[in-house]
């Protein structure tokens, strides 16, 4: 026989399943999971007082037909779901509401809560005042959800400690349907005891939990809940103008914001920091956000960095259409081609002045320490800007090989009126990654694709280029700083891409011969200048200047010499 309500409880405001299941089981005369639903496989997955129910489906089936309830509005106000909402991805909400309707396998683990050391330190709980109140105005105790929030200490109604209950007493009834006002509930509840001075920071803490808890918001998007945490940190002096972080202040600052929080529970995993780095989960979400994270850290960091809860909750439509607007209105190409700035209205309004500076040359091709060296930033705050932008490290890579494709090209063209196109020092990239443009533009002849009877002519003008590029290299090597090198043919022709035609075509470029012969340095006149060069930098160092220590110094030995 399947589970079927014959009759079903008018359901509260914020109250929990497990409390409109448990004054269900109150009316009925019975206590236990088992007898009140017959037995029933699927109750025990419903019934327990936890965030997650499951098996939502077939209890929803089983209601009157006057009762109201549908699936959606189960899970939206008598779950735990809508607190976390906010801050999950929009497919990790629709796997949680599929999974909360069926058996609920791998739900946590979906919305990351399997390895949150939070969910564990959470106790049942409930206010006394809330108890008296409720029975005068509903007649009625129930359980509220927001007692149950991660974090949440003191009621947010009457800004009084909770109690909770003895997690030892409760493993041992977990099947069974209990109330606040129930005699056992009562006798096994402890009173929190919280310091005068702390319950001011825990009332803000609860009340802005009430908020995400009541608030009806899509999932947020993760850089626009950074950009506002970032606009608190900058005007408390935390973080700079470009959004870097400064990590010391930061430390300080939230080792005093947890001065004033209890040091046990949820608060004692959340405060563990360095004197001079900040907790991991404060940085990861002033940075880059990756993945999702628990709400009570957004709602520490949020009353850290005062910063108002609406305006994180509400701030969602106008940032995603911003960075989506930016992201469809500019490509790599018409930034290359028009090397015009970014307009104002149609980049995101919370990128700083800096940001739009990265992203403009960016968007140019220009690479990480350029852009770094332009900004005055470092090279990881480069990186983390351009990936708060929504395809920005792909709109970026693309900007980079656009910018080297056409490097590349007009280096090849240069080198092509002289060279054959497999002695040109692009050829072999651009016969990988541009074939097509390169075999259109080899079918074009140069100066070096004569015919043979123009062969001379082409030698010449050859010799004297090549002349006065030896010349050039050779004057280059000789001012290297640091440890001289030896100038000769063969380093020559390596500096040019030259050194095979040095090889085989030396005799038909006699201006080259000459240069060679006229700047290449003999073996002994290397080590002269050699050996000049370490003296010169014993003197320098103030170091005695000996035999051996000269030939150690210049890294020749004595029958080298």
């Amino acid at each position: 026989m399947g589970l079927k309500f014959h009759f079903f409880p008018a359901v509260f405001h914020d109250e929990t399943l497990h409390s409109v299941l448990s004054r269900y089981a109150r009316l009925c005369g019975v206590r236990s999971c088992a007898a009140v639903f017959d037995g029933a496989q699927s109750a025990k997955c419903f019934s327990q007082n936890v965030a997650f129910p499951c098996r939502l489906a077939e209890l929803v089936e089983a209601l009157p037909c006057d009762t109201g309830l549908s699936l959606a509005a189960v899970i939206k106000r008598h779950t735990q779901l809508p607190y976390y909402e906010p801050f999950l991805t929009p497919q990790q909400v629709d796997d949680a509401n599929i999974l909360m309707a069926g058996n609920g396998k791998g739900l946590m683990l979906r919305l990351g809560l399997i390895a949150s050391r939070l969910e564990f330190a959470s106790r049942v709980r409930f206010c006394f005042d809330c108890v008296q109140q409720d029975m005068a105005c509903v007649g009625a105790a129930y359980w509220h959800r927001v007692h149950q929030l991660p974090g949440v200490l003191i009621c947010p109604h009457h800004g009084t400690p909770l109690r909770f209950l003895d997690y030892r007493w409760l493993s041992r009834n977990s099947r069974r349907m209990h109330l606040p006002d129930d005699e056992d509930v009562q006798s096994h509840s402890i009173p929190l005891d919280i310091p005068q001075n702390l319950q001011s920071a825990l009332h803000e803490i609860a009340h802005r939990s009430m908020q995400v808890l009541e608030i009806d918001v899509p999932p947020l998007c993760p850089d626009a809940i950074r950009s506002v945490f970032l606009d608190g940190a900058t005007t408390l002096e935390m973080a700079s103008d470009t959004g870097r972080l400064h990590l010391g202040r930061l430390a300080r600052h939230m080792s005093a914001f947890f001065e004033v929080l209890p040091s046990s529970g949820e608060y004692s995993i959340l405060s563990k920091s360095s004197a001079y780095i900040p907790a991991a989960w404060v940085v990861k979400l002033l940075r880059k956000p990756r993945g999702t994270h628990h709400p009570l850290k957004f709602i520490l960091l949020a009353c850290a960095l005062k910063v108002d809860m609406e305006r994180i909750l509400r701030q969602n439509g106008p940032i995603t259409e911003s960075l989506n607007r930016t992201a469809n209105t500019e490509t790599p190409g018409g930034r290359a081609a028009n090397g015009s700035p970014t307009d104002r209205s149609s980049t995101n309004e919370y990128m700083s002045e800096a940001s739009e500076t990265i992203w403009r040359l960016a968007l140019s091709g220009a690479d990480a320490k350029t852009m770094a060296s332009v900004t005055r930033n470092s090279v990881t705050c480069v990186y983390r800007m351009i990936r708060a932008i929504s395809d920005g490290p792909d709109r970026w890579k693309e900007a980079r090989l656009s910018k080297q494709l056409g490097d590349r090209r007009n280096r090849f063209e240069g080198d092509y009126r002289a060279r054959l196109a497999h002695e040109c020092r692009d050829y072999v990239w651009l016969h990988r990654n541009d074939r097509q443009w390169l075999s259109e533009r080899t079918q074009e002849p140069g100066k070096a694709h004569r015919p043979r009877g123009q062969q001379a002519d082409r030698f010449k003008d050859l010799d004297l280029n090549l002349a006065n590029e030896v010349v050039q290299c050779a004057e280059m090597l000789r001012a290297l700083p640091g440890k001289p090198v030896r100038i000769s043919r063969t380093k020559i022709g390596r500096e040019l891409h030259v050194l095979s035609r040095f090889e085989k075509q030396l005799n038909k470029l006699p201006h080259c011969a000459a240069a060679l012969a006229a700047e290449c340095e003999t073996l002994d006149a290397f080590h002269r200048r050699r050996l000049s060069w370490a003296e010169w930098k014993l003197k320098l160092d103030g170091k005695p200047i000996t035999q051996s220590a000269l030939y150690r110094t210049a890294c020749l030995r004595k029958f080298q010499i």
